[in-house]
Order: C-alpha cells, then structure tokens, then sequence
C-alpha cells in the first residue's frame, strides 16, 4: 500500500481549508478562487478544496472561479479577469509578500477583495509584511520551538499506548515491533532483511485507534481520523489591523473548532476589514440593475398568484413579477412605474429560468414587469404598439417572451440568439407511383 503511515499532531491542510470555508459560509460568499504558489504541497491544498466543496454541496453551493499558481506578475491577469472579490492564499510569507505585491498592482487589494491565508503566508510573528493589505483574514496554529517540545509527551503517549494494544493483541504474539530492514531493494530467501516492513500497516491501525485525555482542560479527547490526522482541532482565525503604532499586525480575532457543529466551528469577534472598514464586502462585483418586460407565453411565461398565506413567491410558484393596474397607451416608462400602480404575481417559465441563470452568471439584479399594452407588438400608420412600442421607446432595457423575428421588428430592434426554434410545419403524405 502507497497510504501515508504518518500520524499528525498538528493541524492538517484539510483542516485549514475547512476553517477558511466556514468563514465563507458565514458572510453568505459563495464565489471565490484559489491562489497558491509553488510551495509545496500546493497541488494538495487546491484538491483539499475541491473535496471540501464537494462535501459541502448539500448545504451550501461554493463555485470556485479560478484556481491559478502565480510565480509571476503575469499571471495575477488571470485572477483580475475572473472577477472574483474572495480569494484563498496558499504560500510561503516571501511568495506571499511578492502575490500581494502583484495583487495590489491589478487593484485585487481594494476594499472590496477580501484575502484569505494559511498559516505559512502569517509565520510565527504578529508583525505582517509590508504588502500585504489591512483586513486580511488568516487561520493559524502555534508552530514554534516551544509548542513542538510541548507535543512531544504527547506523542509518546500515543506511541506507547499503540504499543501496548498491539502486544496485547493474542494474533501478535508471533511478531515483534523491530523491523529488520534493508536499503537493498530486492529481497531474495536467503535474506531475511526486507525492503518495506510487513507488519508497518497492522501497527499504524493500532496507533491510529489510540484515544487519550487531552492535557489541556476542557479539550476533546485526542484521536485520529483514518488518514491519520487528528480528529478535534482547533486553529485560530487572525484579522490583519493597525496596531499601537499604527503598523499592521496579526491580531486573533476568534476560533475555529472541528470538534463544535453550530457556526460551523466558528466563533469571531469583530474584523477590520478591507479599506479599514466595518462592514463586510459583499463577495461580488457591484451588481447594476436592470428593468425586464415581458409578456406572459406558456410554457415560456407563467403567471400565477403569490402564496396566499405569505404573500411571497415559495420555490414552485416561480420569481416575483409586477402586473401594472390597467393598461393604457401612454410613454410612462418601466421603471417610473410605482408598485403602488402594479399587482404582485409570480413568473415562472423556460424564459425565467435563463432570466435568473443570466442574472447569476452577470452579476445583475432585475425588476420585472408586465408590458402595459399586452399584444406582441405590430406597425400601424408608421408606430408600434404592444410589446415592440416598450422596446422602440426604451421603456424597458429588456423584454421577455416568445416574440417570432421577422423583418419589420429586426430593423428596429435587436433580438438574441434563438434558443428554441418553433414554428409551422406543413406536412404531406408521401405517395409512391405518383
């Protein structure tokens, strides 16, 4: 077997991952991408990701937008062009401090970007690099000299603990734990050393199995995962701000728990955020608005009323729409209509479907609104009426429905691509011999 015979005391990669997605979930940020560089293990922390967002698909849908390794400044283009406003950092500090430094000049580091990092781009030190940027966010743990010592104990207890299961074990009476190996490659009958040891997977399960009383008080019990990484962990969530002399430093803002289901783990105080602010970015780019018309077509267009009780539109009645009250012939614009003048209903449809599909793609809101005079629109004495008057008259920026193109309406306005085509077919019987 190829599987990792190790047994981690420290935090793993998954972890960090786990912590910094739950930071996503909790301001409702849904987009982001991934940045590393070529430290190693990079690869390993873009799949930890990806599995991670795979797992957590149920509950909350992420997208991840890019995934790029930036050695150069060139290649920050890539992550500029994606538009994404939430970013995971995985790197050194120094290849952090040149990724930032890069950022900062494809305006990536405004007050609507919101970085995320690993332990290895803080360090050990609360002093940040001057690159990087106030209202980073970052996970940490304690790796210095003195905390390692401190794991030792533990470490032993876990050792000797695996033992003792082992040897208590009647199916291991016939072995023993001192492996008698050779750097020689090939074993032949006559050598008893051996390349691999064959009892190494049977002793990792017992050590994996162990379970002891955490030192510290309060902490969950000490056990391990079946990859060998530790099963409660706890890491810390730093913010980047101004400190007593106004330089950035690493302050601990809250904690991430593994072993803690409600916040997903989390528990944060205050954060400065981007640009010094307190208030959070909303994750996207500013997103404009536009005002849709249409004209109900079923299947394309369905209109039905709102949930009696309330008053909403529920999942399977479709998206809020507004009916003006009346319809009458004047150039009162889409948007200059009050809701006071309108009914509430609710659209539902193939056309609504792609509607709220470009609105997620696009980054746009809308208001949808009924056209007032309800026909598909035809020329009279030189002048439109209908749904081509709301189109030639900017009433609207857009209008949905199912509208046939033809020549008279191309020439004054634009339509999309079809997306279905549908029309009359004239079919006659086939007859031989004649």
């Amino acid at each position: 077997s190829k599987m990792r015979l190790q047994l981690q005391l420290a935090p793993s990669l998954e972890h960090q991952v786990a912590a910094m997605l739950s930071i996503l979930v909790r301001y409702n940020w849904k987009q982001f991408s991934v940045v590393t560089s070529e430290i190693a293990g990079h690869d390993d922390f873009i799949q930890a990701v990806r599995d991670k967002v795979a797992e957590m698909r149920e509950h909350f849908s992420f997208k991840i937008q890019v995934e790029v390794k930036v050695t150069s400044r060139e290649e920050m283009a890539i992550v500029k062009h994606s538009e994404t406003r939430i970013l995971l950092l995985y790197s050194t500090r120094a290849e952090g401090e040149n990724i930032m430094r890069w950022a900062k000049e494809f305006d990536l580091t405004g007050n609507s970007y919101v970085w995320i990092t690993t332990q290895s781009v803080i360090g050990e030190g609360r002093e940040a690099l001057p690159e990087f940027p106030a209202g980073m966010l970052g996970v940490n743990f304690d790796t210095s000299l003195e905390h390692l010592v401190k794991q030792i104990p533990t470490a032993m207890k876990v050792f000797a603990h695996g033992v003792e299961a082992y040897l208590s074990d009647p199916q291991n009476k016939v072995t023993d734990l001192v492996p008698e190996l050779s750097c020689n490659m090939t074993t032949s009958a006559s050598n008893e050393l051996e390349s691999r040891w064959s009892f190494g997977e049977r002793f990792h399960r017992y050590l994996r199995n162990v379970t002891i009383k955490n030192s510290e008080f309060a902490k969950p019990h000490i056990d391990f995962l079946p990859d060998g990484t530790l099963k409660s962990v706890e890491l810390k969530i730093m913010n980047l701000r101004p400190g007593v002399w106004s330089n950035l430093v690493w302050e601990e803002i809250g904690v991430w728990q593994s072993y803690k289901k409600e916040s997903n783990g989390l528990d944060i105080k205050d954060i400065v955020w981007p640009g010094h602010s307190h208030v959070p970015p909303q994750g996207v780019p500013e997103k404009f608005d536009l005002t849709v018309g249409f004209l109900e077509e079923p299947p394309f267009i369905n209109l039905s009323p709102p949930d009696p009780i309330t008053g909403r539109c529920n999942v399977d009645r479709g998206v809020p729409c507004r009916i003006p009250n009346g319809s009458s012939g004047n150039a009162t614009s889409g948007a200059s209509i009050m809701k006071n003048d309108t009914t509430s209903q609710c659209c539902s449809g193939l056309c609504i479907d792609l509607l709220a599909k470009f609105a997620d793609d696009l980054q746009f809101e809308y208001d949808l609104i009924r056209v007032e005079d309800p026909k598909w629109g035809i020329l009279i004495n030189g002048k439109w009426n209908g749904l081509m008057s709301s189109l030639v008259e900017k009433k609207f920026d857009m209008v949905l429905t199912s509208l046939k193109v033809n020549g008279e309406r191309e020439s004054v306005i634009d339509f999309s691509a079809p997306f279905l085509e549908s029309g009359t077919t004239i079919l006659v019987a086939k007859r031989t011999g004649i």
